[in-house]
């Protein structure tokens, strides 16, 4: 059996496969006989760019095309050398191996002065165009700006951006698209068809999905499955070719991740393994759930994504997205898609999927808010390295994952002690915030142990931080508390962190009672080697000590 995406290339405009707005153009001008000169096809690879350039190049030189039509014969003798590929009139140029400006003179330019054999024109394919040197493109452009009457050019290119603009203003451009999800089944049931080999659906959609609007993947995938030699292939046939993973045990998967089931989560990893699952493939098709997710959560609209979900696998994933914030989604992406690169390497394959698992299983203790898991941020730890502190200058301060997060804006350092600023904007904000309240100091010193009780119900290693605390002051409605390392302040400043304690303090005193945490000045380093041995300290254990 000959290549599937050889045997069943097209050889009329009616057998290609999408593309139709450039077709009915193309077709319009040859049943016209207003050609242009020069063609810049871009786009996608496997798109069908070549293929409509020979179609193009045969329809031009038929020798039987009646007037007004549009279909090359492909019985004459210029439509057989063109499909046999020996016409000397119509010539294809790889540009990636021919790339310099010797080359475009020898094969193009001194060639196209002389009249066509045979044909009507001479037709010049160029493939990847945009390999060419500069002194190549500099050497083509007068001859497309002065073209022959009897040579046509047909320039392809899957990175259009790379042609100098001069090129591509001298050529009449078409911009190929990915083949649509249902153009692409009907294609390859057609080709089915005439092979009179029976192909499950779902195997074909799987082959469409994989391929991602490539034609010729598609058809190259096709031919590997149907090289089976079976009457009937079923999708148990074809795993051997495409692997595939179920829809559900996918699901199963990212429901253990969110419910926290670490342990549940890498049992299911084992029981992959034992069942003899491809782990590359599972990531990958958890990759694809998980995107399918974060557009349903952006769009309700999936009918022309491409994908062979069930309607009811559908349900069951959009059942699945309402469990998790988009931010969520797009960390637990970014991680799986580095994890997936990573399970050909690991010295383990099933490695890189418990990492997965256990960091986003056992990921904060934060509560979720509205069905959502909030996504808790990670705290920068300054070091050495990144922040080398002056000789007796005290140290730096830690700054959260909030505090740094726009580094292109440039602060100009204060012309008096930062400690003078700090105690005007504190004197600023609590002039117009605080409020007075009927809870006193006392009442709350006095439940003070009860209230770290309930937080740690939600936060468990927050409890431990506030167990090392000291309560300062109440001034109006904000309590002042003390902790002994600074690293042990930028936790309890992050916004959920500080929103948990503001919470319960309000909760237990029916008032909104605000914090504001700093270092105690007697448990502040002396010296630079102290206070970085103690930021070492607190990015051992991931920025918290709890």
């Amino acid at each position: 059996m000959s290549t599937i995406y050889r045997k069943y290339r097209p050889q009329v405009f009616a057998d290609v496969t999408g593309q139709e707005h450039i077709i009915q153009t193309i077709t319009n001008e040859i049943a016209n006989g207003k050609t242009a000169h020069a063609y810049l096809f871009s786009g996608p690879r496997g798109t069908g760019k070549t293929t409509l350039a020979r179609l193009l190049a045969k329809a031009v030189n038929c020798q039987n095309k009646k007037d007004g039509k549009f279909e090359p014969c492909n019985e004459c003798s210029s439509c057989n050398e063109l499909m046999g590929g020996n016409s000397i009139d119509i010539i294809e140029v790889d540009a990636a191996s021919h790339t310099g400006v010797d080359n475009v003179r020898e094969n193009i330019i001194e060639n196209a002065q002389f009249k066509p054999t045979k044909s009507k024109y001479k037709v010049f394919i160029i493939d990847e165009v945009h390999m060419l040197s500069t002194s190549a493109f500099n050497a083509l452009l007068k001859t497309l700006e002065e073209p022959p009457a009897h040579a046509i050019f047909i320039l392809a290119t899957t990175e259009a951006q790379k042609l100098p603009a001069t090129i591509i203003s001298r050529c009449q451009r078409f911009n190929f698209k990915k083949v649509g999800f249902d153009n692409m089944i009907e294609r390859l049931e057609g080709i089915c068809k005439s092979e009179k080999i029976k192909v499950d659906k779902k195997v074909l959609e799987r082959i469409v999905n994989k391929s991602d609007g490539c034609v010729r993947d598609a058809e190259s995938l096709l031919g590997q499955i149907l090289s089976l030699d079976l009457k009937n292939i079923s999708s148990e046939d074809a795993e051997m070719i495409l692997p595939t993973s179920n829809i559900g045990s996918i699901l199963e998967f990212i429901n253990l991740i969110l419910d926290k089931q670490a342990a549940a989560g890498v049992e299911m990893i084992q029981k992959l393994i034992d069942d003899g699952v491809n782990l590359e493939q599972f990531a990958y098709d958890t990759i694809e759930a998980l995107r399918l997710a974060m557009i349903t959560q952006t769009t309700a609209k999936t009918k022309n994504i491409n994908t062979d979900y069930a309607a009811e696998d559908l349900k069951s994933l959009k059942k699945t997205s309402e469990k998790i914030s988009t931010p969520h989604i797009i960390k637990m992406l970014e991680s799986l898609i580095v994890r997936h690169r990573e399970i050909k390497s690991a010295p383990l394959p099933q490695l890189p999927l418990e990492l997965f698992v256990v960091e986003f299983s056992m990921l904060g203790d934060q509560p979720t808010t509205g069905g959502h898991l909030e996504f808790a941020p990670v705290t920068k730890i300054q070091t050495e390295e990144t922040a080398p502190s002056k000789p007796n200058q005290p140290s730096t301060p830690i700054l959260s994952a909030q505090e740094s997060i726009s580094p292109s804006i440039n602060i100009e350092k204060p012309q008096e002690p930062a400690h003078n600023i700090t105690q005007t904007i504190k004197d600023t904000i609590s002039h117009i915030t605080h409020k007075d309240t009927k809870t006193t100091f006392e009442e709350i010193k006095s439940k003070w142990d009860k209230i770290i009780e309930e937080i740690s119900k939600a936060n468990h290693s927050l409890s431990f931080i506030l167990k090392m605390s000291s309560l300062q002051t109440l001034e109006g409605n904000q309590l002042h508390i003390t902790v002994p390392y600074s690293f042990h302040k930028d936790k309890i400043s992050e916004i959920n962190t500080k929103k948990i304690i503001e919470q319960t303090l309000t909760s237990s005193f029916s008032e909104h009672i605000t914090l504001a945490c700093e270092v105690a000045e007697e448990s502040r380093p002396q010296n630079n080697e102290d206070d970085s041995e103690l930021n070492k300290l607190a990015a051992d254990f991931g920025g918290e000590l709890a």
